[in-house]
């Protein structure tokens, strides 16, 4: 772990030193600065911050549907204040990040630094402070009357995120822990074939083609792995309209809002016009890309489990696979595109 230090013990050290201090210890960069000086700014009363004991947190793991490899990892890399008193006080602070923002919906900011290189329990660090905040978020769940289906399988998605880690970089860790903090403060649900996140349109947005406009409220459809049949999606575009209007009711929701690659529409020069993924597409209006940007990396990673590094070494046995490699090798890069439709509207 490094040099053991207390951050918070010496009271005369400005708040500048405490937060350069935590950065050499836990070997971050230069570029983590300004995320760990947000972070420093949260409360860290050690009353408020309690990791679950190890039959609790087992439980919590077992109910959030952690496979087994990971759970037994997970409780062997337990974090204390004694022993990793650098990482413990980054994470104080980051529960207290969660936990100020519970309910708000969008982008949380300052992000989470990546805290690989502390080995394991740097890698599962992050599933601690998560496990901590199971209380308040199932509490907010009771609070909207959410079935407990829905609150555990919503919560539950931080368990795949670890199988895609094992997946993509041969360890047990959780390195998408920005993005499962939108699922720990309330903010998505899983229903049925999608995923839906409450959110505001933010200030700034170029909106000149009669869909969702800056301050409006939208729901952010996110794609589990798995088939997109149009009756699936369908039925679960109907589960969603009856629970939001349900389950929060002050807040209206006209449309529904996706940015994924499964919306690039390069994707038509490989697939047939009535496959699912293109009858999924042809439900929404696109915004304009940057036709500069290339999210080719983060396509491979989710669709094959691997590293863009290991291209040649990807399977070839669907059309799906195939396009996506080709395209890469012709050097032509694939785009995380920006669509919506009107909700209650239907398949385009």
């Amino acid at each position: 772990m490094g040099t053991v230090f207390r951050v918070d013990d010496d009271d005369a050290a400005a708040p500048g030193d405490n937060v350069e201090r935590a950065r050499r210890a836990l070997g971050l960069t230069d570029g983590d600065l300004d995320d760990l000086a947000h972070l420093a700014a949260f409360d860290s009363s050690p009353d408020r911050f309690r990791l679950p004991d190890g039959p609790e947190a087992d439980r919590y793991l077992r109910d959030l549907g952690v496979s087994d490899i990971d759970r037994t990892e997970i409780l062997a890399a337990r974090p204390d204040p004694r022993g990793h008193p650098e990482l413990w006080w980054l994470l104080e602070r980051c529960y207290q990040h969660l936990a100020g923002n519970l309910g708000r919906p969008g982008r949380l900011s300052p992000a989470w630094p990546t805290l690989s290189n502390l080995g394991a329990v740097g890698r599962f660090a992050y599933v601690w402070v998560f496990l901590a905040a199971v209380p308040h978020a199932r509490r907010y769940h009771a609070l909207h009357h959410v079935p407990d289906e829905v609150s555990w399988d919503s919560l539950g998605v931080v368990a795949a995120q670890m199988v895609n880690h094992r997946a993509i970089y041969g360890s047990g860790g959780l390195h998408t822990q920005d993005w499962m903090t939108h699922h720990f403060r309330g903010a998505v649900y899983a229903l049925g074939r999608l995923h839906y996140e409450r959110l505001i349109v933010p200030p700034g947005t170029v909106t000149d083609d009669g869909g969702p406009e800056p301050g409006d409220r939208v729901l952010g459809l996110h794609i589990p792995e798995g088939r997109l049949t149009p009756t699936s999606v369908d039925d679960s575009v109907g589960l969603a309209c009856s629970f939001f209007t349900r389950h929060f009711p002050h807040e209206k929701y006209r449309y529904a809002v996706c940015t994924s690659w499964v919306l690039d529409p390069q994707l038509m020069e490989y697939l047939p016009v009535d496959s699912n993924i293109i009858r999924f597409q042809q439900r929404f209006t696109l915004r304009p890309v940057d036709p500069a940007r290339d999210d080719s990396a983060t396509v491979v990673e989710f669709l094959f489990k691997r590293p863009l590094a290991d291209l040649a070494l990807l399977p070839r046995a669907t059309t799906l696979q195939r396009a996506v490699i080709d395209q890469i090798r012709r050097c032509r890069p694939w785009h995380f595109r920006e669509g919506w439709f009107r909700l209650g509207s239907g398949p385009a």
